[in-house]
């Protein structure tokens, strides 16, 4: 069964918090759950102006280019509602996501425009998780074989079609612990003379699209100043 696109929404305050620049949110920070296949989040907040003059909201920024808002009018007059809905896309992010974003409003007459933080928070479910994030040998170290291990903790099985490797000179095995559920991906580099960067592509049977390619990082570091 396909879960809705929001599946909860948790407020962070019971009350109304205090007016700001004549306006009155309801909620400052609003939690909400993600489906796995969701790609673009929209959260609401709502706000009236309990002041007696208008407002009006000169812009919004925001700390994370995952993140887009606007309100549904750029001015309010004395009692008015509105909304300020904020979009979150949620890329590849994993796990819980606390992103901030900025209203600019100005009560008119006032001096200076006032500033008020508002936070969206997504709970976003594992599909496919690996750790670690990344493995990594330092130059002129053994090359031994370290592990990546691929854990399944969806609603349905998926299975490891085909793994690729970015860069020449390693060799990778793949290990079913249990049938699409939990995997282990061996990798050895031939040498660790020089420093580099690569990737393994994972490609899976997942019904979520955006989750059928996983990608897992390695990488041979310098060693660290001072290092023997």
């Amino acid at each position: 069964m396909k879960i809705p696109p929001i599946a909860a929404l948790v407020l962070s305050f019971a009350v109304a918090a205090p007016a700001w620049a004549g306006l009155e949110f309801e909620e400052r920070h609003i939690d909400v759950d993600a489906a796995p296949d969701d790609e673009v989040l929209p959260v609401v907040f709502k706000f009236k102006n309990s002041g007696e003059k208008p407002v009006k909201i000169e812009r919004i920024t925001f700390a994370c280019s995952c993140l887009s808002a606007e309100a549904d009018a750029e001015s309010y007059a004395p009692g008015a509602e509105g909304t300020v809905t904020a979009q979150f896309k949620l890329g590849s992010f994993t796990g819980y996501q606390r992103k901030a974003l900025t209203v600019i409003a100005q009560e008119e007459g006032a001096a200076a425009a006032e500033r008020l933080q508002l936070m969206v928070g997504v709970k976003i479910p594992d599909v496919i998780s690996i750790e670690p994030e990344l493995l990594s040998w330092t130059v002129g170290e053994e090359p031994l074989a370290k592990t990546f291990t691929l854990r399944v903790p969806y609603k349905d099985p998926i299975a490891v079609r085909q793994i690729t490797c970015s860069r020449a000179g390693f060799d990778f095995e793949l290990k079913v612990v249990e049938e699409g559920r939990h995997y282990e991906i061996e990798l050895v580099p031939e040498s660790t003379d020089s420093p580099m960067l690569g990737v393994l592509k994972i490609e899976t049977d997942c019904e979520v699209a955006k989750h059928q390619r996983k990608l897992a990082f390695f990488s041979i570091a310098r060693k660290p100043r001072g290092g023997n």
